[in-house]
């Protein structure tokens, strides 16, 4: 699974914080899809209060009911946006 980092503190605002909540509350709801799938888009959802943006979590969203995938790879870009933390070894 590839990520990549981003310092949250510093570029997410309180309008997505409380839409990524949003998010995780209607993901929890939803019977129609695999609980597996479910479970990995919540965690990569909860990820990014942690400043880790997963790669695969668009391509999970679109598995997900039409309307729900489509914010939840409009959250993905807009963490995309963000700079992304280089580490060095």
């Amino acid at each position: 699974m590839t990520y990549s980092r981003f310092n949250r503190h510093e570029n997410m605002n309180s309008e997505t914080r409380s839409e990524i909540m949003k998010l995780i509350r209607t993901v929890s709801d939803i019977d129609s899809v695999d609980d597996g799938i479910l479970e990995r888009i919540q965690n990569m959802l909860y990820g990014l209060f942690d400043g880790y943006l997963y790669d695969d979590l668009q391509l999970l969203a679109l598995q997900l009911p039409t309307d729900l995938g489509v914010d939840i790879i409009k959250i993905f870009d807009i963490c995309n946006r963000y700079d992304k933390i280089e580490y060095v070894n």
